[in-house]
């Protein structure tokens, strides 16, 4: 058995490519995925010959590579403005070219490695003896490879059985990793072909244009019978006017953990006791003009879902772990239960906090086992046919908002289960924590006594939800995270009239969490926690957790 070797020589010295997670930043190295792609991308446009979407398929089987490649530097991101197609409307900016004609602009960025070494090697280990078998047609794709990456990325590719021994000695070697890994990438899982080739959607694309030429080509019964048959195949009459089906981006969904030769183990990870590190997002999926909420609308919005899964809940009675109350007594339960999460986008620079989705944080198997939460849910979620079955939301004056099961391969970073549950040392709270009793010492007067007394609550918040002890913690009104609105909504009274006596907000804030009638609501605070193992998420914390107050996330060092 020998070794299947891929190589990369990057004709610029330049590779020019963007992190999946953060567009501004550069990937290195390339993902093997992102290779794949480009070798599908140029086994379609040379015709698709059987031989080479075999070798691409027995590629695609094959476990995940070892990837050699040198240390890069990052270029400067520099920020272009790229016009777009152009318009036959009023144009403020009028082209002296064309005056008639739009121009507007868009900010594009194009992250860029330059790596020490122009080559790497992506490497598969012991393979088969269908590697002799299927190298011609491996070489012949990677030599029709013109980019990785942005068109810029100009690239020369070949295939060997091997190590071919031209990169330089000092380049690094990536491994798989599993658990212990230090870098995510994205790889091409088994059927990523036929999921790209529906993607690239070329059969369709050629087929409009032959129907197409056609009808155009066509005279009298014959052209009226090809409008006849475009109006079948493409579900609308046939009119000059029409634009060719498009493609859809190709996207990868299939993730593996790598580290580096040499790199010392991961410190061990802390998962919570109380909580899977998985959560199942469900994205908000608008129908018509639906609302668009920010997170501090977050118990609205989740209890209008708890309310949705408990009237469609076919067991009767309702299990604890989906209520929250114990069966007889219909008092609340004392064994973790299910949560339910706002997910917004918050924590990014241009972060403005409005919801992109929900989410359903499940206790561990041990309270309830994953075959028992798919025969109460399954019906709720998917339907007979196994698609995403869409959840609406009652929201009373607001109207409705509709969530499915997020199922896209490629979801925005905030719908990914790696921004709320990645390990991290450090945690920063994205809607307030409620404390789970009220501080003895007054807030104002006493208030280094008040914080440290606050402190302590939080500490045995994270013991109650499961979690270890923090060794450090800070709190305050603000939240650690950009987009995130404060703890609570500052007020200020109205002048009374005829003894009645109202307030009104001032600025932003989260809700106060409602309390049993009669009853004071309690302090919530925005929460910074550092503890001294990384942690697993999801982090909840506080006396609102099960209904999406608490809900923390990674702070990554800077």
């Amino acid at each position: 058995m020998k070794d299947l070797t891929i190589g990369i020589e990057f004709l610029t010295g330049r590779y020019v490519a963007a992190c999946v997670s953060d567009r501004d930043e550069p990937e290195w190295p390339p993902h093997p995925g992102r290779v794949f792609m480009a070798m599908a991308a140029a086994c379609f446009e040379m015709g698709e010959h059987a031989d080479e979407a075999a070798a691409l398929e027995w590629l695609e089987a094959l476990p995940e590579p070892d990837i050699i490649a040198s240390e890069s530097n990052a270029r400067s991101t520099v920020k272009f403005y790229v016009p777009v197609n152009d318009k036959m409307t009023a144009n403020k900016a009028v082209l002296q070219s064309t005056p008639g004609l739009t121009r507007s602009k868009q900010e594009r960025s194009y992250p860029t490695t330059i790596p020490l070494d122009s080559e790497m090697q992506l490497v598969w280990r012991d393979v088969s003896e269908l590697a002799q078998q299927h190298l011609p047609a491996l070489a012949s794709v990677c030599e029709n490879v013109i980019r990785v990456g942005h068109s810029s990325s100009l690239v020369r590719m070949w295939a060997t059985l091997g190590e071919r021994g031209s990169i330089a000695d000092t380049a690094s070697r990536w491994f798989p990793a599993g658990r212990d890994a230090t870098l995510r990438v994205r790889i091409a899982g088994e059927g990523e072909l036929a999921r790209l080739r529906g993607a690239c959607n070329a059969k369709r694309i050629h087929q409009f244009g032959t129907r197409k030429t056609l009808i155009e080509s066509s005279k009298g019964k014959q052209k009226a019978e090809a409008k006849k048959v475009f109006e079948e195949s493409f579900g609308q009459p046939f009119k000059a006017a029409l634009r060719p089906p498009e493609p859809t981006p190709p996207t990868l969904g299939t993730w593996a953990g790598y580290r580096r030769m040499g790199e010392p183990t991961p410190a061990a990870t802390v998962e919570g006791k109380h909580f899977e590190s998985e959560l199942l997002i469900l994205a908000h999926s608008p129908v018509d003009d639906e609302p668009r909420f920010g997170i501090g609308d977050c118990l609205a919005l989740t209890s209008r879902l708890r309310e949705a899964f408990m009237s469609q809940c076919s067991t009767d009675p309702i299990p604890e772990w989906l209520s929250g109350h114990n069966v007889e007594t219909g008092k609340p339960t004392d064994t973790p239960h299910i949560a339910f999460l706002a997910l917004p986008f918050a924590g990014h620079q241009y972060a403005d906090g409005h919801v992109m989705g929900l989410a359903l944080g499940f206790p561990r198997s041990q309270f309830v086992s994953s075959e028992v939460r798919g025969r109460v849910l399954g019906s709720i979620l998917f339907d007979v046919e196994a698609n995403a079955r869409p959840i609406e939301l009652k929201l009373g004056r607001l109207g409705t908002w509709t969530v499915a099961v997020e199922e896209r391969p490629d979801p925005p970073r905030s719908l990914q289960n790696v921004a709320w549950t990645r390990p991290s040392h450090t945690w920063g709270s994205v809607t307030p924590v409620v404390l789970d009793r009220f501080p003895k010492s007054p807030r104002t007067g006493e208030r280094t006594a008040w914080e440290s007394e606050v402190r302590e609550i939080i500490a045995q918040s994270c013991v109650n939800a499961g979690l270890p002890r923090p060794v450090e913690i800070d709190i305050d009104t603000t939240s650690w995270h950009v987009g995130v609105p404060r703890a609570y909504a500052k007020t200020r009274r109205i002048r009374p009239k005829e003894g009645g006596g109202n307030s009104s907000r001032l600025g932003d804030g989260f809700p106060a969490m409602t309390n049993r009638p009669g009853k004071p609501t309690r302090p919530q605070v925005h929460v910074w926690v550092r503890f001294e193992q990384a942690v697993q998420g999801p982090v909840l914390l506080g006396a609102g957790r099960f209904l999406g107050y608490g809900l923390c996330k990674p702070i990554t060092a800077k």
